[in-house]
């Protein structure tokens, strides 16, 4: 039996979710045979999305992992769905931005193209590193795309040229994403060459927003590229703890709470 991408997409969201499955829990979830399940375990341990173990999988998602902007563009769809719409409307006419490569972000992305559709925003410009919503957005703003060494993995570019050309532009607002937000540690990212940009970013920007899901708030990844007090707006999803909600208060300028459901409203 063939695996179609809407039921590998859906094994990948429960292993996002649960960080292991079990050969029986996914022959269950999608009604397949045990042999059929194990040959997706295979194709998704070629592609460096899972991790075969005894009787299962797990998700390669430590500090150590490798990212994946398609691993991760699949995960908690909709919060970073709720976050994108409320981090759209921080945007105004003629404004000039920055948005990063994060999947986070791309949702914002797709919220300013709606917000565009139903003329409640016009003539903003950005600058981006990302490939994937460079493509998002062209149709509908001027977009300026920085140069730089490819990475495929995060469908974007880095390095020294890409560094370089960031320092010679200042933009009103950022938009950034994180892979950990820790309370001493501050903003972290998976490698040293993202974090330079944002820092390179935080320096020549008005204000800074970071995009992040609740699921990472605590956490901790392999570098930092800013503390909690350079951020002008957090926005995170109403999963948030109490606890954490009251510490980030107290850490960021602002801290925004983006509501979600089962069935997310797009922007009105």
């Amino acid at each position: 039996m063939k695996i179609s991408k809407e039921i590998r997409d859906l094994v990948l969201k429960e292993l996002g979710e649960h960080r292991k499955l079990s050969v029986t829990e996914v022959a269950e979830l999608i009604d397949v045979s045990d042999a059929t399940v194990r040959r997706l375990f295979v194709r998704l341990e070629e592609e460096g999305l899972a991790i075969r173990v005894f009787g299962g999988i797990q998700t390669p998602r430590t500090e150590k992992a490798a990212y994946s902007f398609t691993a991760s563009a699949i995960l908690r769809t909709k919060e970073k769905v709720a976050i994108g719409n409320l981090a759209a409307l921080e945007v105004s006419s003629n404004d000039q931005i920055f948005l990063d490569s994060g999947t986070t972000v791309l949702e914002m992305a797709k919220a300013l193209v709606r917000r565009h559709e139903m003329h409640q925003l016009e003539n903003i410009k950005v600058l981006t590193n990302s490939l994937v919503l460079a493509e998002v957005l062209m149709p509908y703003c001027k977009v300026v795309l920085i140069g730089g060494d490819l990475r495929m993995e995060r469908k974007d570019v880095c390095g020294f040229i890409a560094e370089e050309t960031l320092k010679r532009f200042h933009v009103r607002k950022a938009f950034l994403g994180c892979d950990a937000l820790h309370f001493e540690r501050g903003l972290m990212t998976t490698d040293e060459q993202t974090a330079r940009m944002n820092e390179i970013i935080i320096q020549n920007t008005s204000t800074i927003y970071i995009l992040t899901d609740a699921s990472k708030i605590g956490n901790t990844s392999f570098v930092s590229y800013g503390l909690l007090e350079n951020v002008d707006t957090c926005i995170v999803d109403n999963g948030i703890s109490l606890q954490d909600r009251e510490i980030l208060t107290t850490k960021a300028k602002r801290l925004l709470i983006a509501e979600y459901s089962e069935t997310p409203e797009e922007l009105q």
